[in-house]
């Protein structure tokens, strides 16, 4: 596993500019390429009854997403970052997902435009559901990464190894945590993963709690700047977030929740 190249989707929205502060801050140790990414939404031309509306929507966009692009270049290139940027017509979580392929992860907003309260946007539902590599997800504003929350049910070792190499580069600490239940064994699973773990040079901690994973994830998400989370489904399979605990997590966390599928 490795984060080399990151991808920041820009759309305009306020979770947008989250999402390229926290690359941008995060890169100088978390990785070594940043791409900014604006995709002209080709939909948005059928909102419009002529072929003249349509040019005029695109023509807006493609001015907008050249300014956004070259502000967040600016921003990355004053801190001293390698950075690209990349302004396409598409359908935005198709032209991500494509990106993804070269991509070691991708930093984006839960809601953005498509989204609304209380619920993952349209575009970052499909992304994280087809994406190449892992999606950290924002829902605010973001702080500095230096304590992860690893929450597990399971041994996913795709979530794992993206924790091991998140917490290698930015050196900070990994707190491997699990829920009390009947279908599995807590403390034996948290003991075998924080081994694992440890056995990679990093620093780990282990927590058992008792009651609703997902509350109990969320109560503990302010404790950390960031939290990994692996997911069972599979592309083409079924769905993964709709009433998940992964969805649950990503709307009500107090930090970034990175998704993981377990076929990653």
């Amino acid at each position: 596993m490795k984060f080399d190249n990151v991808l920041v989707p820009i759309d305009g929205s306020s979770l947008s500019e989250v999402a390229v502060g926290l690359a941008v801050h995060s890169a100088g140790v978390f990785a070594s390429h940043i791409t900014f990414v604006y995709v002209v939404d080709v939909t948005e031309y059928n909102r419009f009854g002529s072929i003249d509306g349509g040019a005029m929507i695109s023509f807006r966009m493609q001015t907008e997403g050249k300014m956004f692009l070259e502000n967040a270049a600016a921003m990355a290139k004053a801190k001293g970052l390698d950075v690209d940027t990349k302004l396409i017509e598409g359908i935005p979580y198709q032209i991500l997902t494509e990106l993804s392929k070269e991509h070691d992860m991708i930093i984006m907003g839960v809601t953005g435009k498509s989204g609304g309260y209380g619920r993952v946007g349209g575009t970052a539902d499909k992304v994280i559901e087809n994406a190449y590599c892992p999606v950290l997800t924002l829902k605010s504003g973001s702080r500095k990464i230096e304590e992860v929350l690893l929450p597990i049910s399971n041994q996913n070792d795709a979530a794992i190894d993206v924790a091991i190499e998140t917490v290698k580069r930015i050196k900070g600490k990994l707190t491997v945590f699990s829920v009390k239940s009947n279908s599995y064994d807590a403390e034996s699973l948290v003991k075998t993963v924080a081994e694992k773990c440890a056995a990679e040079g990093i620093e780990v901690a282990t927590e058992i709690s008792m009651g609703n994973p997902a509350d109990q994830i969320i109560g503990k998400s302010g404790m950390f700047d960031l939290v990994v989370m692996g997911t069972e489904g599979r592309q083409g399979f079924k769905k993964i977030l709709n009433g998940s605990v992964a969805e649950k997590v990503m709307l009500n966390a107090a930090c970034p929740v990175t998704i993981v599928r377990e076929s990653q």
